[in-house]
């Protein structure tokens, strides 16, 4: 299928979504401690990756049905998994933090190709249009860069312990956050680094607004967000206290930060930098951006583990109460959020039916950024 029949086709699955609230639609169970949770917004496919068995769980969007992928050989139980997905190419990429490779899921036939990359990586981004996808090893203090046709690596030097990526699909730059020596740093077009820039202490997460091209950083240990521009910082935002995510809606302008340690998200003005603070449930730990209704949803650690945000008001209801706490989260073509809830007593993903919302005409850069699906 064509880029352009793919976009038509994820539209007409927009266009139908319907919902009247977040009511709890479905319960899948998973194995013990799942971890992190993608979508391929072109397949409506939700995936899973857990702790205890090396596995991935296929769920579809549509009936909420699963399967069990295996990633095969590993030496070690996975401790920190991350997931990404090229939604053109249909593969998933799978890193489990403690197993030294990246495994690649064909998502039409779910068979596994492994891809020896560096020591404990811990974060994976892709950038669908050059199919280049790029492996943070946090005890290597390098950035292993796959071929995704080819398969072929390379390696680059970054800063100490980087531990998340975002990719600028338009400029084609990727930037890493390193954690230890509190940086960012960027990767050009050609592969190379270009530069190193400090931020605040201890940087954990960070998104880059594909309207501006600016890059927003979550600094955990300084409850403040860092903004960078043409390779320097043009502002520090305080903001909470344990700032852990943060997402993005292009189409509003405006970035969402959880703050863990406050209980509190701080919604940051894409033009004027201003801030304004939402009140969230207990913890939260990760926001998913529905650009396209102007929703954000935010997991929360403890308690009920859903906040909705209304993009346009700010207002807030936090709903959900399926466990005592929620760990990722992800929104799909069918208006439904997906909320992951590790449990030693039954690990299960939580189906909620999403807000109603505008359908507007700018779609198709929204449609493939970043593996948490319409975010």
């Amino acid at each position: 299928m064509s880029f352009a029949k793919y976009a038509i086709a994820a539209a007409v699955l927009l266009a139908a979504a319907y919902s009247s609230s977040q009511t709890l639609l479905a319960s899948v169970p998973v194995a013990n401690y799942p971890q992190a949770i993608a979508v391929n917004t072109f397949t409506n496919r939700v995936y899973v990756i857990e702790e205890s068995t090396n596995q991935v769980t296929e769920i579809d969007g549509l009936t909420d049905t699963a399967a069990s992928i295996p990633l095969g050989n590993n030496s070690q139980a996975s401790l920190n998994g991350a997931l990404a997905i090229n939604p053109l190419t249909n593969k998933i990429y799978v890193v489990d933090g403690v197993n030294n490779h990246l495994s690649v899921i064909d998502g039409a036939t779910r068979a596994v190709t492994q891809v020896q990359v560096g020591n404990a990586p811990v974060a994976v981004a892709v950038n669908p249009y050059t199919n280049m996808v790029y492996v943070a090893n946090y005890n290597d203090n390098t950035v292993t860069v796959v071929n995704g046709s080819t398969l072929a690596t390379s390696t680059l030097a970054v800063g100490n312990s980087p531990i998340a990526i975002a990719v600028d699909f338009a400029q084609n730059i990727t930037y890493v956050a390193n954690f230890t020596s509190s940086s960012v740093t960027s990767i050009n077009a050609k592969g190379k680094v270009t530069s190193t820039i400090g931020v605040g202490q201890h940087p954990v997460a960070l998104r880059v607004s594909l309207g501006t091209h600016e890059v927003y950083v979550a600094n955990r240990d300084a409850n403040t967000v860092s903004v960078i521009a043409a390779g320097a910082v043009t502002n520090t935002i305080p903001v909470g206290s344990t700032p852990v995510s943060l997402g993005i809606n292009d189409v509003s302008k405006r970035t969402y930060v959880a703050n863990l340690g406050s209980s509190t998200v701080t919604v940051i003005d894409g033009l004027t930098k201003a801030t304004t603070t939402v009140t969230s449930g207990a913890q939260p730990n990760t926001v998913a951006i529905d650009k396209i209704r102007n929703k954000i949803y935010v997991a929360n650690g403890n308690g009920p583990c859903l906040t909705v945000i209304d993009g346009k008001t700010n207002a807030a209801t936090t709903v959900g109460d399926v466990s005592n706490g929620t760990g990722d989260i992800a929104v799909v073509l069918t208006n439904q959020v997906y909320v992951m809830t590790p449990n030693l007593q039954g690990s299960t993903i939580s189906a909620f039916s999403g807000a109603l919302g505008v359908f507007p005409q700018t779609l198709l850069d929204h449609l493939i950024d970043g593996a948490r699906g319409i975010r």
